[in-house]
């Protein structure tokens, strides 16, 4: 059964790159344009000196841009990670913008990662991209605190170049990215997994393009799905409901909690991608089948959240995306997703990405959006999208419930994750997440 699954895949993968090639030749036969007034920058947030004091002797500091209005939703934003109890940050973030208006502010804002209430603002700099940039420059900007004093500084990098090729054919300032993204240690979760180092991984990924391609209207993204009975019970208006989204919030603060095993980087493209989620997997067996290692995610408007799917760790998960979305009614979209090598094609990277989600239940009518969210935000990335009733994809996902029932069954540890994390969760990160 399994080599006819294969068989399956590999004929989607080719159909898929046959259409890809098809469009790359049409694209290569449009006439590029010409050099325009704007500009490309890639930036480098290298770290920070003397930061103002968050706690009463240090901080654990970290920066977000904003290319425009912080408070709009479509203004281009980053985050680098945090670093733990010190003044001296050394962050060596790296951000691509493309076609960037001359004489545009860019707006840094240094903040103290808490995790027990709000991030507190340490300061605010500025930074005015355009033609006085060109080329690469170092700036050195004094730190402006909320009082209005300055205190410390924030170093930049800046390369600035010419917006030419395709970047001069956008309608406004976008980003070549790379992504950004968080892992998150969980050892209770390994524990319950059988994790051999006791390690659980959670990962959030700050995706670009999201407003872009899902728009900004939430009534028109993905709502709970009134004819799911368990999503009828977490939404219920009542105290079971009320209840159940407390468990959920705080299992999602559980697994995405901010600490000093949190790792904080960026990946470009698909191979990084791939090497993220499976790097260590494959150097312990590098003959391991990826096709059935399954991750469940959910994507809202502050990314995509995600964890491999166990039989064992979600058992007792009323709904695993409603505890990913952090008890959201609705979600741009969700469901599960593989990321395999094709060994058919240079071992490229194949990201096969579904609707598998009860909770939410998102139209298939979307999944044109997310091959093209994926294939945006991760170059040479393929992409495959099926439906959750599509033949193929039953037939994978009967395949890998056989082999979770037989890991479920060689569990020597029965522990109830619902009930030991529902009342309260460790160390629980601030309401605004980074």
């Amino acid at each position: 059964m399994l080599a006819s699954i294969h068989e399956k895949l590999s004929s989607l993968v080719h159909r898929h790159k046959d259409t890809v090639s098809e469009a790359v030749e049409a694209a290569q036969e449009a006439t590029i344009p010409v050099a325009s007034k704007n500009w490309d920058f890639s930036l480098t947030f290298v770290g920070g000196k003397d930061v103002p004091r968050g706690d009463i002797l240090s901080s654990d500091p970290y920066l977000e841009a904003y290319l425009g209005n912080p408070e709009d939703p479509l203004t281009l934003s980053f985050i680098t990670g945090v670093h733990w109890n010190t003044l001296n940050p050394v962050w060596d973030a790296k951000w691509e913008l493309l076609n960037v208006t001359d004489e545009t502010e860019l707006e840094l804002y240094i903040k103290d990662k808490d995790k027990m209430k709000e991030d507190t603002l340490l300061g605010k700099a500025v930074l005015v991209l355009g033609a006085k940039l060109e080329g690469s420059q170092e700036h050195i900007l004094d730190i402006v605190r909320p009082d209005g004093r300055v205190h410390g500084q924030v170093i930049v990098h800046t390369t600035g170049t010419r917006s030419y090729g395709k970047s001069t054919a956008l309608s406004k300032a976008t980003t070549a990215g790379p992504v950004r993204y968080s892992r998150h240690t969980s050892y209770a979760a390994g524990v319950l997994t059988e994790n051999r180092n006791l390690e659980f991984y959670a990962y959030r990924l700050r995706l670009y393009h999201l407003y872009d391609i899902f728009g900004t209207d939430a009534s028109e993204y993905n709502g709970w799905n009134k004819e799911y009975s368990a999503a009828q019970k977490i939404f219920a208006d009542n105290l079971e409901g009320s209840q159940i989204r407390q468990a959920l919030h705080n299992q999602h603060g559980y697994l995405y909690r901010h600490g000093r095993n949190t790792v904080y980087n960026a990946v470009a493209n698909g191979t990084e991608l791939g090497e993220l989620l499976h790097g260590d997997r494959l150097k312990k067996n590098p003959e391991q089948d990826l096709k059935m290692v399954v991750f469940t995610y959910s994507i809202v408007p502050k990314g995509m959240y995600f964890s491999e799917t166990g039989a064992a760790f979600f058992q007792d998960f009323m709904s695993k995306h409603a505890m990913h979305a952090n008890r959201a009614t609705e979600v741009m979209f969700s469901g599960e997703f593989r990321i395999f090598q094709d060994e058919h094609n240079h071992d490229d990277w194949t990201l096969m990405i579904d609707n598998n989600s009860g909770t939410y239940s998102p139209r298939k009518e979307d999944l044109p959006k997310v091959k093209k969210l994926f294939e945006t935000n991760f170059p040479g990335l393929t992409v495959i999208v099926l439906d959750h009733e599509d033949p193929t994809l039953k037939e994978i996902r009967a395949e890998t419930k056989r082999i979770e029932a037989e890991t479920a069954a060689r569990q020597k540890q029965r522990f109830s994750l619902f009930s030991s994390m529902s009342s309260k969760s460790e160390e629980p990160s601030s309401p605004e997440e980074i």
